[in-house]
């Protein structure tokens, strides 16, 4: 009798345990709130020049549907090159719409973006606008890992000069259009 009763008791808390991840929420909604963000640090020593820098962008979504998010984000850059420092700063709106689940846990989006980045780098502001695409893939409810090529098509413009690209050219160290590699959080 206590064998029946001890695999009644284990069977009761392995179906409810079972039930409890079913009920998962991958995925977000209207009113979520996501968390990220990037940081980045690079040296760079050729023999004769020595280059490092260092990033930290904070970013904040806010879901207006299930499908749109609305974010902000500020980048803080500093920079010494050979002993010359520079610092700069980069503020940025984006609107991501995801259109494709391709499982459970993988989200794809496509996200337009403006940003204005100014500092001792350059001499006026430069103002740009970006198209990229993305994926998210979700660890569990609140943890989520986001890659992404930003700027596939973008446009910059910093005084009377502008420029305007269209695709990804591989490198990794373009600042321009790259791909991104962040943890985010849903709360």
């Amino acid at each position: 009798m206590k064998k029946l009763l001890l695999f009644i008791t284990v069977l009761f808390f392995g179906i409810s345990t079972i039930n409890a991840q079913d009920d998962a929420n991958y995925g977000f909604a209207q009113g979520d709130w996501v968390l990220g963000g990037g940081f980045n640090f690079s040296n760079t020593d050729d023999g004769s020049d020595e280059e490092k820098s260092t990033t930290i962008a904070p970013t904040v979504h806010y879901f207006v549907s299930d499908a749109w998010a609305v974010g902000a984000s500020i980048g803080l850059m500093s920079m010494d090159m050979g002993g010359d420092k520079e610092s700069n700063t980069v503020i940025a709106f984006e609107a991501r719409n995801y259109f494709l689940d391709m499982s459970e846990r993988a989200k794809w989006y496509f996200n337009v973006g403006f940003s204005n980045t100014s500092g001792d780098s350059f001499d006026d502001s430069v103002t740009g606008i970006g198209a990229g695409l993305g994926m998210n893939y979700f660890m569990n409810e609140n943890i989520i890992i986001d890659f992404g090529l930003t700027n596939i098509l973008s446009y910059a413009k910093s005084g009377d000069v502008s420029a305007t690209s269209f695709g990804w050219s591989g490198e990794l160290n373009n600042l321009q259009g790259a791909a991104t590699f962040s943890v985010i959080f849903k709360l």
